[in-house]
């Protein structure tokens, strides 16, 4: 990376393949560990949404977010010139049994995070006014049924166990 390149902008250019899905400008991106024999096949595309503003008060990828549904949650979100770029990894613990290679399955966790996206800005005020951990539930599952086959991400699952919703 150049030091007047930004890492959004890094990140695009490392892109195999540009592409809309659900009005979003899209980036598949090979995952930095892809092909590191101690990753084995853990790691494969990794998938970015634009977005012309922060569509989320929050920032970054905690709170709210944490909720949406896309394999192994959001784990990138920063905002530059280019805009707000959300994305998600392959270099899970369980990512071994998933298409990593496959640009349609990552267009699909797209699509998902997208979407999920879209809810979580639409509950997002009603989150941070949350005061119980039964409320931030019910809008959790609200965020998770943006789409019904998914399950709800890691992250999801360690705030649920830790009693951190």
């Amino acid at each position: 990376m150049s030091e007047k390149q930004t890492q959004n902008e890094h990140i695009k250019a490392l892109a195999i393949e540009v592409c809309e899905i659900e009005g979003r400008e899209c980036w598949i991106v090979p995952h930095p560990m892809r092909g590191n024999t101690h990753m084995r096949g853990l790691c494969g595309l990794n998938g970015y949404a634009v977005y012309p503003k922060r569509p989320l008060r929050e920032q970054g990828y905690g709170g709210v977010v944490t909720y949406v549904p896309v394999h192994g949650g959001i784990t990138y979100a920063e905002e530059d010139a280019l805009g707000m770029v959300y994305g998600f990894d392959t270099g899970h613990c369980d990512s071994d049994s998933f298409p990593l290679e496959d640009p349609d399955w990552i267009k699909e966790q797209l699509s998902y995070m997208i979407r999920g996206i879209a809810v979580a800005a639409e509950v997002e005020a009603e989150y941070l006014l949350a005061s119980t951990n039964e409320e931030k539930a019910a809008l959790c599952d609200r965020i998770c049924k943006a789409q019904p086959e998914q399950w709800r991400n890691m992250g999801t699952m360690i705030n649920l166990l830790c009693g951190r919703l």
